[in-house]
């Protein structure tokens, strides 16, 4: 299944057992934009609410917050699927309040006892956001603090609460604002240019994709694979790891599959020193990718490439894989090491899938690759190639999948076109 079992902590599940009215999202990063945050509120409004969308949610844009408004029966699911949407600081559930201290006390009274099993001690944090309601934001937390004390007889803590009871003033109501689920942070994907990731089937060029997408990247894909036919390539993990990136965002992507058996032959044929298999490989990929990103608007490549992680991805290697795009090919997991991206394979969940067995294609290539390649080298053994006619051959034989369009039973729908020229014009009139 797609869609990971959802775990409430025991912290947050009490709280959820309260009447609350629907869930606000706030934002840190789109608020530094100043006058020009209107174009990436409307981006995140827009993903949360495809993102949000089998939940019959209704989103809105108030300023600083957005709220999300839907059936009571589905707040959890909203509650810690709303986090993980790119540019989101954090969600939290709502109550509307009436403009008044008493409608604070009788809510912090309710709340407390509710969740209180014996003296635990308790704080009241208000954010007067209207400055024309009477009396400043500590004032107002020291009265409706002391009445609360009185009516329930609670120790007051300030520093380290074990209830914290939160309100903000606003024009139109007050909110009470229960616990804070982090979200992802980040860009809304869209805000910032559509870029075409190299994805295999391993650990790191999914995290690469998941980085891409939370500077605001609208990211599409594309995977080189050694089956027989498309078909096969769709039935394995590939497309799902990509489901597991796109799905939460509310966005559909493309996943290019370009079979890659005809370079393969080539290089059986040829004389090719094997240990330059890896390089020239490699830059057949970003030439079949720079071919697709032309054709649909994609401004710059991303791999997964870490640097000397393993012994193919040296500085004159990369050098050498550059030397064969036209775009910039971007690389956000290039100071990384292989702990911290497994850290966040496995908290985007993309780990599991990742580390299941499939035939990645580099290790098909070559045993003892090249750590040092010299350009001069590489573009001689290349020139020995049918370099253009490969890769006018392999994006004969691509197919496009189509993912992320929305959640049936957990797995988004997934179609498949072919593609049967080598400009792909026709076959690609969605994108």
């Amino acid at each position: 299944m797609l869609v990971q079992e959802k775990v409430v902590p025991p912290e947050i599940d009490k709280w959820l057992k309260l009447p609350w009215d629907g869930v606000v999202v706030h934002y840190h990063e789109i608020g530094l934009k100043g006058g020009n945050r209107r174009p990436f509120t409307k981006a995140l409004v827009k993903n949360l609410q495809r993102a949000l969308s089998r939940f019959g949610v209704e989103v809105q844009d108030l300023f600083d917050r957005l709220l999300v408004r839907a059936e009571t029966d589905r707040l959890v699911d909203i509650l810690f699927a709303a986090p993980k949407v790119f540019g989101v600081a954090y969600a939290a559930p709502v109550r509307f309040l009436n403009r008044s201290i008493d409608a604070m006390v009788d809510a912090a009274i309710q709340t407390y006892t509710a969740l209180a099993s014996g003296k635990e001690t308790f704080a009241v944090r208000i954010r007067r956001v209207d400055k024309s309601f009477p009396l400043t934001s500590r004032e107002l937390e020291r009265m409706v603090g002391q009445q609360v004390a009185m009516a329930i007889g609670a120790p007051v803590d300030l520093d380290e609460p074990n209830i914290l009871l939160s309100f903000r003033v606003y024009q139109d109501c007050i909110y009470q604002v229960g616990p804070k689920v982090q979200g992802v942070g980040g860009l809304p994907v869209g805000v910032t240019g559509k870029v075409l990731a190299l994805i295999s089937g391993g650990i790191d060029s999914p995290v690469a994709a998941w980085l891409m997408m939370k500077r605001g990247c609208f990211v599409d894909f594309v995977h080189f694979h050694a089956f027989p036919s498309n078909d096969e390539a769709v039935a394995e993990k590939v497309p799902k790891l990509v489901e597991r990136l796109v799905v939460p965002q509310g966005v559909t992507c493309h996943l290019f599959l370009v079979p890659y058996h005809t370079f393969q032959l080539a290089l059986l044929m040829s004389k090719v020193p094997p240990k330059l298999e890896l390089v020239l490989f490699r830059r057949f990929m970003v030439k079949v990718a720079n071919q697709i990103a032309k054709e649909h608007g994609h401004k710059a490549i991303v791999t997964g490439d870490n640097l000397c992680q393993v012994a193919s991805q040296t500085l004159e290697n990369l050098s050498v894989l550059d030397n064969a795009s036209e775009l910039p090919i971007f690389r956000p997991l290039l100071t990384y090491d292989k702990r911290e991206i497994i850290t966040l394979a496995q908290q985007i969940g993309t780990y599991e899938l990742s580390i299941q067995p499939y035939k990645d294609c580099c290790s098909l290539i070559a045993r003892h690759p090249e750590t040092r390649a010299k350009l001069r080298e590489v573009l001689e053994a290349e020139s020995t190639l049918p370099i253009e006619q490969l890769v006018s051959r392999s994006l004969s034989e691509m197919a496009v999948v189509t993912i992320g369009d929305q959640l049936i039973e957990g797995l988004s729908r997934a179609g498949i076109k072919p593609c049967s020229n080598h400009s792909m014009g026709s076959n690609y009139s969605r994108f």
